[in-house]
């Protein structure tokens, strides 16, 4: 009997650790940097190494559910350049992909001020419009782009709004509010037979 206890005692420290190791949480635009601290307060079997300062301006708002830290973490990332990588002692290490001391950062809304998600944001060379780099918006409508540039035409853009051009020299362009675009559409006739059949 005592053996019994002992065992199911030690099956339930084991299930707890790893119940322990998964991560359910609401973050609202927090910083990557503090969103990953709160997940290292979570878990006693990673290890994860970043440098605070250089993910303090990727802002996150993502519902986790549920998942294993590195899932979490992939979670967090998104469409940000932002890599993570695995060691085998159980390190996670997460790093900006574009290594610069200056971020493109701001918000795109709707007509309404309500933010859109996946808003794409291109930034073009002011001489010749030509491709430097881009990135997308957050749940939140917030982007940072990491940007090596002193001046970029910004341009932002969604699925059924007009695009929006920007000349961009500082690092915080505030909030884009983009328009639905207006599509006419040509009058339309429908011709046709109607066909009778006898039974």
């Amino acid at each position: 009997m005592k053996r019994l206890l002992i065992i199911t005692l030690m099956l339930c420290a084991l299930v707890n650790n790893v119940m322990a190791q998964r991560i359910t949480h609401n973050f609202q635009n927090v910083s990557m940097s503090d969103a990953l601290k709160y997940i290292q307060q979570q878990t006693t079997k990673h290890k994860i190494v970043f440098i605070y300062n250089e993910l303090e301006d990727f802002k996150v708002t993502t519902s986790v559910h549920n998942k294993s830290v590195p899932e979490a973490i992939k979670q967090l990332i998104g469409f940000y350049p932002i890599r993570m990588t695995q060691s085998g002692n159980n390190e996670i290490y997460v790093e900006c992909t574009h290594k610069s001391n200056r971020h493109l950062t701001g918000k795109v809304v709707d007509e309404k001020g309500l933010p859109l998600e996946f808003a794409d944001v291109r930034l073009l060379n002011p001489s010749d419009s030509s491709y430097i780099t881009g990135g997308v918006t957050n749940a939140s409508g917030v982007f940072v782009i990491p940007l090596d540039k002193s001046q970029v035409i910004a341009k932002f853009s969604y699925i059924g709004y007009k695009p929006v051009y920007k000349l961009c020299s500082r690092e915080n362009v505030g909030t884009i509010q983009l328009e639905i675009e207006a599509t006419q559409l040509g009058e339309v006739t429908v011709k046709g037979e109607r066909i009778f059949t006898q039974v």
